[in-house]
């Protein structure tokens, strides 16, 4: 009996420790495969499909400096041409030295490949390594090849660089990761994006480490005249570790995830719905925007990260170290001269600690916000001046944008006396030119009171500074614009007076106020023509009402996109049209100044309009510019109704 009994107690023990393994095997399965689980087994698989593609990158990163040209096929990059010497991109004008030499290296292989194609047999050195390179390929690869040949500039110097300036924040990076359960080596993706350059900045608005948009960036960070929070690299990083989630959670995997932050979630998720897997969508996918960039962002980020962390581990570089501060939340709003002699630190320290403050704040027009998280040298006597602050250097409410909309008979010098400024600070303000001209229907902002220094009376100043320049939107206005605009002629005389010509610009922006203002079903309603960049969502949010009241105002549908130079119906119902305007007008100079910031215009240049061109096609794939610069430098240009044979002005745009 005592070994029946015996047995039968042995029996479930040993079937407790089996089932209790067996459960122990599928948490330890479940956390190594739960989504954005740090300890998930290999979250970045390397594909032998994209094999030859990270290879190329990291030859990129870490071979081939910025004065030397990889001559490659855009489809499988194994197959390199050649390697050609350019100019480095530190020299000025070597952008447009640079461009005829690729052009002709390009056509060269094009016609190589064409002719391998028709079935010539090759003849020189570099034929017979073209044919080489292609021994196994049919014809129509041949001349599917010949489009697809492509110059990629090296970034050995610049991706070095990069790592050294990442050694500042790259640990506080992967630690911001960590904690939200996201894999660490996603730190290493500004690398891709930025090279981790706080200043970083395309022509379409991306901007910071990250990279962000303004309408991505807007979902998780604050972004407008006053602070963008897209240039602190650790507001970012925190960003870009929810954005980077949600793309996870959406898309089940992280090249997918990855891909997405280059080519959107939305794209991504239709692409998954077509091919299902990454690898699939890498070698078949082709719908849409996604392209060169986009297909091998993935590889770049692999390699990438292969190459940083080798660099990091190089004894010899010498990598930035974090710099210690103290952070305290502002209880009001503070001007920039009272904090920096409060403390005794200068405007630059502010700007290197705290980069996320625009030019507006540390220039005065504006206030540090409320609730803003400042930061300090870390001192012991920083410590106890932040506990005595005293409270008369806060402000209840944020410094209003000033600006006054020139009238027929205005001129500069009597606007500047009416405000009590000087003409100067006007003209500095404002970026106008040598001769302060200026514009009906022009918006001026009117300088504060740190720049009211000497006030100029309309005598002191020449007739010739004092003239307004009236503007015909329709007949005259392409001619008009020409002269007052900053074109950069090629005599030194008629060159812009001003050091930097990127701040020689006039800001058309007469057409952002409010008309046919009037009472409609007891509200007040008005007219805005809609400018570049404009969306339903942004005038919605500087209206204060949701974007579909302000579809149904207009009778548009759910799938209706605002155009430029549509006019529209909007409702002052939670907003006075000053304030509207005031976020209208502090948004385009914000994207202006962000702009200006990082490139420069060297000069002009004309396009005749051929038929089908569209402006976006113009803007976008013939000469990469953000539409309302084109705007600005043709202001009678329509865009919707471009004509065939209309000549076009195009700025020149140099990165600084």
């Amino acid at each position: 009996m005592q070994k029946v009994k015996s047995s039968r107690h042995v029996i479930p023990s040993n079937f407790t420790v089996l089932n209790l393994g067996v459960i122990f095997l599928c948490l330890l399965l479940f956390v190594l495969f739960i989504p954005g689980s740090t300890f998930a087994a290999n979250p970045f698989p390397h594909y032998p499909v994209i094999d030859s593609n990270v290879r190329f990158w990291e030859k990129i990163y870490s071979r081939y400096s910025t004065s030397q040209a990889v001559i490659h096929d855009s489809k499988n990059l194994g197959i390199v041409y050649e390697i050609v010497p350019i100019l480095s991109h530190r020299l000025p004008g070597s952008s447009k030295l640079n461009k005829p030499i690729l052009k002709g290296i390009k056509k060269k292989y094009s016609r190589i490949l064409s002719q391998l194609a028709k079935g010539v047999q090759p003849r020189s050195a570099d034929e017979k390594r073209v044919a080489a390179l292609f021994a196994k390929s049919s014809s129509k690869r041949l001349t599917e090849a010949a489009d697809l040949v492509r110059a990629q500039i090296g970034q050995k110097d610049r991706f070095f660089e990069g790592v050294i300036r990442s050694g500042a924040y790259i640990d506080e990076i992967k630690t911001i990761f960590k904690k939200k359960g996201l894999p660490e080596d996603l730190a290493y993706l500004p690398h891709v994006e930025s090279s981790f350059n706080l200043k970083a900045y395309s022509k379409f608005g991306a901007s910071g480490i990250w990279q962000f948009t303004r309408p991505t960036g807007k979902q998780f960070l604050t972004i407008n005249y006053v602070v963008d929070e897209r240039q602190d690299p650790i507001l970012a990083s925190h960003a870009a570790a929810q954005f980077l989630k949600k793309n996870y959670k959406l898309l089940g995997s992280w090249p997918l995830a990855l891909t997405a932050y280059n080519y959107g979630p939305a794209g991504m998720l239709r692409a998954k719905k077509s091919h299902l897997r990454y690898e699939k969508i890498f070698t078949h996918y082709n719908q849409g925007y996604f392209k060169f960039a986009s297909r091998n962002f993935y590889s770049e980020f692999l390699a990438a990260v292969k190459v940083a962390k080798k660099l990091e581990n190089e004894p010899s570089l010498k990598l930035h170290k974090p710099k210690k501060t103290l952070h305290f939340t502002l209880p009001a709003y503070i001007a920039i001269r009272d904090l920096c002699k409060y403390f005794n630190v200068s405007v630059s320290t502010i700007k290197k600690l705290n980069p996320a403050l625009r030019r507006s704040v540390l220039q005065g027009k504006k206030f540090i916000p409320k609730g803003y998280a400042l930061r300090l040298p870390y001192t012991s006597q920083q410590k106890n001046l932040i506990a005595k602050i005293p409270g008369h250097l806060y402000h209840k409410r944020q410094k209003p944008t000033q600006f006054y909309r020139v009238r027929p008979g205005d001129t500069a010098g009597k606007i500047a006396h009416a405000h009590r400024v000087s003409l100067k600070s006007l003209r500095s303000t404002n970026n106008l030119d040598t001769n302060a001209s200026i514009f009906v229907g022009q918006n001026l902002r009117i300088p504060d009171k740190y720049s009211r220094k000497k006030v100029e009376t309309p005598r002191s100043i020449s007739p010739n500074r004092q003239k307004v320049t009236v503007r015909n939107r329709v007949a005259g206005a392409s001619q008009v614009n020409k002269n007052n605009l900053p074109l950069l002629a090629d005599s030194k005389k008629n060159k812009p007076a001003w050091k930097k010509i990127q701040q020689s610009r006039s800001v058309v922006l007469g057409e952002l106020s409010i008309f046919n203002i009037s009472r409609r079903n007891n509200i007040t309603q008005g007219t805005v023509t809609v400018q570049p960049q404009e969306s339903m969502e942004l005038l919605a949010d500087w209206l204060k009402i949701s974007a579909r009241s302000l579809r149904k105002l207009n009778g548009f549908s759910d799938s209706h996109q605002l155009h430029p130079d549509e006019k529209i119906h909007i409702a002052l119902v939670n907003i006075s049209a000053k304030k509207f305007e005031e976020h209208r007008f502090d948004f385009h100079l914000e994207t202006e100044e962000d702009f200006f910031n990082a490139y420069k215009i060297v000069g002009v240049s004309s396009y005749t309009v051929k038929n089908g061109d569209t402006v976006w096609d113009i803007c976008r794939k013939r000469f990469d510019l953000p539409l309302w610069l084109l705007k600005k430098y043709n202001i009678n240009l329509n865009f919707g109704s471009l004509r065939s044979s209309q000549q076009l002005t195009i700025p020149i745009v140099k990165a600084i």
